[in-house]
């Protein structure tokens, strides 16, 4: 009798997941299938030396030898949130002493989005300031972004003549 009353348990706690997969319209991650998240490819992109090839768990790197990004593997993204960029001529130099990017680089990163999925108020971006980490990350950039609305977004990274796109799902 426990063990009808347990299996029956399980089946209904696993109802819910199986209907929603069968359907099709939601990925397992929780990202609708309407939404085209960037992923990572079959060749993952590696960060150019001397930056660290792997990125942080639950992570991968994305983008191109001359502007990148770290996007999570899950494509969820909150509502307000910190993106980092980086580009192979920051790690060249021994941004330690100065302690970050020289604010005349920092300034030509210039960031939008908008969402795909519906008409949406353009988000909040702040402008970008210089970081460095010598262990791991080396010299990157921060700013953040206040999305208007949770959905499917692009955003879009511009430096110099080098523009990088990628699509996120952010959530509430």
């Amino acid at each position: 009798m426990l063990l009808r009353l347990l299996l029956s348990g399980c089946l209904l706690f696993l109802l819910p997941a199986a209907v929603e997969q069968e359907s099709g319209t939601v990925k397992s991650r929780g990202v609708p299938e309407t939404c085209p998240a960037s992923k990572p490819s079959d060749t993952p992109f590696m960060p150019p030396s001397p930056y660290p090839t792997k990125a942080s768990v639950g992570s991968f790197w994305f983008g191109t030898d001359r502007l990148w990004t770290i996007l999570r593997s899950d494509a969820r993204w909150p509502q307000d949130v910190k993106t980092f960029w980086w580009r192979q001529e920051w790690g060249r130099y021994d941004w330690g002493v100065h302690g970050s990017i020289p604010r005349d680089n920092s300034s030509k990163l210039r960031v939008s989005a908008r969402r795909l999925d519906a008409p949406a108020p353009s988000p909040v971006i702040s402008r970008a300031k210089g970081g460095y980490r010598e262990q791991d990350l080396k010299a990157f950039l921060v700013g953040g972004i206040k999305f208007s609305t949770p959905g499917c977004w692009s955003v879009t990274g511009r430096y110099d003549d080098d523009e990088l796109t990628f699509v996120v799902w952010v959530a509430k």
